[in-house]
């Protein structure tokens, strides 16, 4: 059963199937059958993936691999390992509940909205286990094209500002990376005899530093963009306060992670020495973006601000411990990457709700809606703790692994990063202080309008079981990452000359054993 490709297609042919319902009113009821299909269904497909999974196995799993044009080296190549496993549960996990909080309220075009869902779930599933570079680009790509018809089309004020802010940004990233994958494959032709973009192939050719660097300056480029790593974030706050809340959510909690997978999938493993060379650059950036993103954070206005400016310095965070290029750091970064995407969802899942007291989301004219909605507040509680990641908290344990690792490799990145654990317990404290005690502006009836409704508990309790199983148990992420992030980083580590006791891999080997010939090479005859 090719498990992997059933996962990433399943929500394109849900897409394709919403063509045959009626359009309007009378295909309402359709629409939500064939949307709610296709995303319970990849949840339960990945569900079994992860039943399947072998986490001793380092490398790709349930690799499904066809020919598509292997004269100029492209192929349909798909697969799984401990990185990419976790994100796509997140993403099958966080779609299949934001398609059902859709299909619970309709928007207008209900139709195409379900239809562009399911096709941003298919571009990230497919993003994540693209074991090609190639594939990796088109599903790169395939998933900003339904974001940006969601936002265009369902988005509130501002949104054709918003967009083209976000389009211009993600093209000119998207641009670069197109470059550096095509000069990659010629560059390591020059350098093994095989044209590939196989990204296994690819890991252990011997680029000169030079190269490395370059090509990794290319995609990294690509990556800051999307992540968005500081100075590159300009067109977050735009897009997060302009997109609907439900696309906000999906964005800030999945997509926002497809440019650290690819530091982790791509930059450290295929150009260690580019890698080496700017790590130190890199998680600077990183850590201006945890300070900047704090403060202003701090200062926001209203709440999707808040949580916006906050991903920014919780991402800042997630890729310092990637460009760290140590093990331990990048454990806690892939459990942060997951902790991260739940949280957020359950924040702007809160933001929706005081949505209905508040609709401009401005947090000067709200207040004591503790009274009327106490579940509300209870729930909003332990996902601001999360945000906080106070010991005991799903956050906890990623943002620990982090600091320890960052701190063995550059004491001086680590202790500046603490910075944004002091400033997230202000501007998270200072959220719901401001929303849920103190007097009610507006009289007592608005606390009550804000409690939680079955609909809303249906989606904020699976959120709030899953920080809670994570805090109980971390190490059921972190122990199926552990062999993948030491095949990942330890290219990286040898580049960077860290201590044998901490290489805990054997770097691919060049030539690659298992290189696809050149076109017009002598196939081997087996006897």
């Amino acid at each position: 059963m090719p498990w992997v490709s059933a996962i990433v297609l399943l929500p394109l042919v849900g897409a394709l199937s919403l063509l045959a319902v009626p359009p309007g009113g009378a295909g309402a009821v359709q629409a939500r059958i064939h949307a709610l299909v296709a995303a319970l269904g990849t949840l339960v497909l990945t569900v079994v993936l992860v039943v399947e999974f072998d986490q001793d196995v380092a490398g790709l799993q349930h690799i499904d691999h066809a020919g598509w044009a292997e004269q100029v080296g492209l192929s349909w190549d798909v697969g799984v390992d401990g990185i990419s496993l976790w994100l796509i549960v997140l993403t099958s996990a966080l779609f299949a509940l934001g398609v059902g909080a859709a299909c619970w309220r309709l928007p207008e075009r209900p139709r195409g909205f379900l239809a562009l869902l399911l096709l941003a779930e298919t571009g990230l599933l497919g993003l994540f286990a693209a074991g090609h570079l190639v594939l990796f680009y088109v599903f790169w790509e395939a998933m900003l094209v339904p974001f940006f018809f969601l936002i265009a089309m369902w988005g509130g004020e501002g949104r054709r500002r918003a967009t083209a802010t976000f389009v211009i940004y993600t093209m000119v990233g998207s641009l670069l990376m197109l470059v550096a994958i095509i000069a990659t494959a010629f560059v390591a032709r020059d350098a093994t005899g095989q044209f590939t973009f196989l990204i296994r192939d690819l890991e252990g050719v011997a680029f000169t530093d030079t190269q490395s660097t370059w090509l990794f300056l290319g995609f990294a480029l690509a990556f800051a963009i999307k992540l968005p790593l500081w100075p590159f974030h300009a067109w977050l706050p735009r897009t997060y306060v302009a997109a609907p809340i439900l696309v906000t959510a999906l964005l800030g909690a999945v997509m926002s992670k497809a440019g650290v997978y690819g530091f982790i999938r791509v930059g450290l493993p295929v150009f260690p020495e580019g890698a080496h060379r700017l790590a130190v650059p890199l998680g600077a950036l990183a850590v201006a973006g945890i300070v900047y993103g704090s403060l202003l954070a701090w200062r926001a206005p209203t709440m999707r601000l808040l949580v916006a400016y906050s991903s920014v310095a919780h991402l800042g965070f997630i890729a310092l411990g990637i460009v760290a290029i140590d093990v331990q750091a990048s454990q806690g970064a892939v459990l942060q990457m997951i902790n991260h995407g739940v949280v957020v969802a359950a924040l702007f899942g809160v933001v929706a709700v005081i949505n209905r007291v508040a609709p401009d989301d401005r947090m000067d004219g709200l207040g004591g809606l503790a009274a009327g909605a106490p579940r509300l507040a209870g729930v909003f509680l332990i996902v601001a703790m999360a945000s906080l990641a106070i010991p005991g908290s799903n956050s906890f344990a990623g943002e620990f692994l982090i600091l320890t690792g960052v701190f063995r490799q550059h004491v001086w990145l680590a202790a500046l990063a603490c910075l944004g654990i002091a400033y997230a317990a202000v501007y998270m404290l200072r959220m719901y202080q401001t929303t849920m005690n103190g007097p009610v502006p507006g009289g007592a009836d608005d606390g009550r309008r804000a409690e939680l409704r079955g609909r809303d508990l249906a989606i904020l309790l699976p959120l709030v079981a899953a920080m809670l199983v994570i805090a109980l148990w971390p190490r059921g992420i972190v122990d199926a990452t552990t062999r993948s992030i030491e095949r990942a980083v330890a290219p990286a580590q040898v580049a960077a000359g860290r201590p044998a006791d901490q290489i805990r891999a054997t770097p691919a080997q060049n030539p690659p054993a298992e290189a696809l010939p050149l076109p017009g090479d002598e196939a081997e005859v087996t006897p």
